[in-house]
C-alpha cells in the first residue's frame, strides 16, 4: 500500500481530479443555456431536459453525481421550464434539481449532500390516478421556487414547490420544506422556523453548540433542550 501511494500521491490525484473536472465542465458548456466563468461542474452529472433553459452563475460549483432537469415536454404536455443558479454557490454531491415552472437560486448558496430541489411532482391523490404507474402520471407543479442569497441547507432536505426561501435562512438537516422561510431564519425537522435573532447577540457557547446539533440533524434531548431554550 505504501508503494501504491507512493507511484500515485494524494496530491496528484487530487490534480488530476481538477483537470478532469475542467475538461468535463468545457464539455457540458456547449448544451447548456449560459455558464459563468470559473464554474465547475463534477463528474459525473447527469442533464436532461431543455438544457438551453439552465443558466449557471460564475464562480458556481455543482459536485459529482448531481441531477438537473429542466422538462419542457412530458408525455403530451409541454411546459417553459427554467433553472436559474446564481454567482459563487456551491452545490453539494448526489443533489437533485427539477423544473416544469421555474427554479431560481441566488448568489453564495451552500447546499450539503443528497438535496432535492423541485417544483413539480408525479400526478396528485385521486383514485384515478392511483391506479396509474407514478412514472406515468402528468407533472404538476404547486408553482416556483425561489431561494435568497447565502442560504444554507443542511444534507437531505427536500424543497417542494411554490416555496421562497429568503436570504441568509438556514435549512436544517433533513427538513421538508413545504412553505415560505423568512429572512434570517432557521427550518429544522417538519419545519419549524426560529428566528435567528434569537440566536445572534446570545454569548451563552453551550446553546451555540445545541443550535448546532439541531441544524446537523441531531434530534434528540439535545435538540429538546435547545427548542427550549429558544422557546
Amino acid at each position: 500500500m505504501r508503494g501504491i501511494s507512493y507511484l500515485y500521491p494524494y496530491k496528484l490525484s487530487r490534480r488530476f481530479n481538477a483537470e478532469k473536472t475542467f475538461l468535463y465542465t468545457q464539455w457540458i458548456k456547449r448544451f447548456i443555456g449560459h455558464l459563468g466563468e470559473n464554474t465547475s461542474i463534477g463528474y459525473p452529472c447527469t442533464l436532461q431536459g431543455n438544457l438551453k433553459s439552465i443558466s449557471i452563475g460564475p464562480g458556481t460549483r455543482i459536485q459529482p453525481h448531481s441531477v438537473i432537469e429542466c422538462w419542457s415536454k412530458f408525455g403530451a404536455d409541454e411546459f417553459n421550464p427554467s433553472i436559474t443558479i446564481g454567482n459563487d454557490c456551491n452545490i453539494g454531491e448526489f443533489c437533485h434539481l427539477s423544473a416544469i415552472n421555474r427554479i431560481t437560486i441566488g448568489d453564495g448558496l451552500l447546499t450539503g449532500r443528497f438535496v432535492y430541489i423541485g417544483d413539480n411532482s408525479h400526478g396528485g391523490l385521486s383514485k384515478e390516478e392511483s391506479e396509474i404507474r407514478p412514472e406515468l402520471r402528468r407533472l404538476q407543479s404547486k408553482g416556483e421556487v425561489m431561494i435568497g442569497k447565502n442560504v444554507w441547507i443542511g444534507d437531505k432536505v427536500t424543497i417542494l414547490g411554490g416555496v421562497t426561501i429568503g436570504d441568509g435562512a438556514i435549512i436544517g438537516a433533513n427538513t421538508v420544506v413545504t412553505h415560505d422561510v423568512p429572512p434570517n431564519s432557521v427550518s429544522v425537522g417538519g419545519g419549524q422556523i426560529i428566528s435567528c435573532q434569537k440566536i445572534v447577540g446570545r454569548t451563552d457557547k453551550s446553546l451555540f453548540a445545541l443550535w448546532l446539533l439541531r441544524i446537523n440533524g441531531y434530534s434528540n434531548e439535545k435538540g429538546g433542550e435547545y427548542d427550549r431554550a429558544v422557546a
